[in-house]
């Protein structure tokens, strides 16, 4: 094995049937978490798809038995410039966006922690399920908790897949949800043993999940229900939830792509601010990081 190879953080399984499995297991890490080495190289990786005529199908796996991907890089977070962190939160959005245009279907395989970013990795794939583990499914978007706000889509793309108070719940509160309410609530499709590849097959040849309607008639009520309710709450972080339910407005009203632009300056300035590093180094002085 190259010394190259050995650093990698992503891998290749080529199958002969078409079918290309890429394994996130970043070297020295517990965890696999979305660094600026990390999207440059799964860059690279999704070029060589679009290199190649003879794929027909992408699967994307967490290599650690922790989980499939804890997220973003919270010490670039808590500790660049501003210049800094809209560069990295720009060039996720570049890489992610080439996975959500890939030619061949995409499904992402998630078992442990699907995280913040990670999540954002997953919702970028057309298809995920959940692998059947010993490390169970945890799957949310945490951020608000550290006073910061999703970066790389959730903000966009929950709401259209998920029923507004579900999509509002998930993003605000950062509590994870596992497989059985990710399942009802349309984030996975189904659930698939480590032996069951015919059916990760079956996933990638199926129809994409539909969107549901984001409509402002459908989410007024619920803009209104989920301010209130936050006012009734101590929250450590409202900048960060205000930001949330700012930018899902901006979307009903003007699209995505100013709800994205107003994303990536809130995050910054949110990224940035004392009350978010502050957080975010106390996150780094507990025991288990």
């Amino acid at each position: 094995m190259t010394e190259d190879a050995r650093d990698a953080a992503w891998r290749w399984d080529r199958g002969e049937d078409g079918v290309w499995t890429l394994w996130f297991d970043q070297p020295g890490r517990a965890l696999n978490i979305l660094d600026r080495a990390a999207l440059d190289e799964l860059d690279e990786r999704l070029a060589e798809v679009e290199g190649d005529d003879s794929v027909q199908g992408v699967l994307i796996r967490g290599g650690k038995p922790s989980g499939f991907c804890a997220g973003a890089d919270l010490r670039l977070l808590g500790e660049a410039s501003s210049q800094e962190v809209e560069a990295y939160v720009r060039r996720g959005l570049d890489v992610i966006d080439r996975l959500m245009r890939l030619g061949p279907a995409t499904a992402a395989v998630l078992h442990g922690a699907c995280l913040g970013g990670g999540l954002e990795l997953a919702l970028a794939c057309r298809h995920r399920v959940a692998l059947a583990s010993t490390t169970p499914l945890q799957l949310g978007t945490p951020e608000a908790r550290l006073g910061l706000i999703p970066g790389w889509g959730a903000i966009e793309h929950l709401p259209r897949l998920m029923a507004p108070r579900d999509a509002l719940d998930l993003l605000l509160y950062g509590n994870p949800i596992g497989f059985l309410q990710a399942r009802s609530q349309g984030v996975v499709s189904r659930l698939v043993s480590a032996d069951e590849s015919h059916r990760l097959l079956e996933t990638l040849a199926s129809e994409a999940p539909s969107e549901q309607p984001f409509l402002a008639e459908d989410w007024g009520d619920e803009l209104t229900f989920a301010r209130s309710k936050l006012e009734g709450r101590s929250n450590d972080f409202p900048e960060a939830q205000a930001a949330i339910l700012r930018i899902i407005e901006i979307d009903l009203a003007d699209g995505p792509e100013a709800a994205r632009e107003a994303t990536v300056a809130r995050l910054v300035e949110l990224a940035t601010s004392d009350a978010s590093r502050d957080a975010v180094a106390d996150f780094f002085l507990r025991p288990e990081q």
